[in-house]
């Protein structure tokens, strides 16, 4: 266990969907919170039964790429109808942050390089440059794995070459692909069921390597 002076009290694991690689915007996102205690007592393979949520999916301002329409099954005429990416969804994203224990951190896979400067962009465009609340963290997922890959725990794979991305994670873990992908939520239960295949490491990691939430914006 970590000796972390500051205890990650509540992962919420995170993922979302863009209009595609060139100034992206939000089409979905998702958050899936659980207690630190709940996540350390998990099984290998159940979802866990308690954990708070929010699926939320976004009208953007511009047009989605093909390729990202055709990966998510997202596009601008079945988003006609829902709400852009405004205060009342920024309200709706703190407000279910901060109904958590604290400390809170987002946990997302390639986090640094993609959700979470585009999710920052989101709230900067809102907001302006906005100090976020100092017991709510983030951490990249991807860097997790690779190190826990490292680790004297898991000798048959050191000097091995291994792609990290989540859907390879997962089968290495569990033997199979994933039931589904590119849609924020799946993405964001996949995610969950690999963290939970070594809870103890995973949290401990968490621990020794969240930055603040805004670290990609200071940076």
């Amino acid at each position: 266990m970590s000796s972390h002076p500051q205890a990650i009290k509540s992962l919420v694991f995170f993922d979302l969907e863009t209009t595609g690689f060139k100034d992206p915007e939000i089409t979905e996102l998702s958050f899936c919170s659980i207690d630190r205690s709940q996540f350390l007592n998990c099984q290998r393979g159940e979802f866990p039964r308690i954990t708070n949520r929010l699926n939320l999916c976004i009208k953007p301002s511009k047009q989605i790429e093909p390729k990202a329409s055709e990966i998510t099954k997202l596009d601008n005429c079945n988003l006609d109808h829902q709400s852009p990416f405004d205060e009342d969804v920024g309200n709706i994203v703190l407000s279910f942050l901060n109904r958590l224990k604290k400390p809170v951190c987002l946990v997302a896979h390639n986090g640094f390089k993609f959700d979470f400067p585009i999710l920052l962009a989101e709230f900067s465009r809102l907001y302006g440059i906005m100090d976020f609340p100092s017991d709510i963290f983030s951490v990249d997922s991807l860097a997790i794995f690779r190190n826990l890959s490292q680790s004297p725990s898991s000798p048959n794979l050191k000097n091995i070459r291994l792609s990290f991305a989540l859907k390879n994670v997962y089968y290495r873990i569990y033997g199979r692909d994933p039931e589904e992908r590119h849609e924020a939520e799946a993405d964001v239960k996949v995610l969950l069921l690999s963290a939970i295949a070594t809870p103890e490491e995973f949290v401990d990691a968490v621990d020794r390597n969240a930055k603040p939430f805004d670290f990609v914006q200071k940076s």
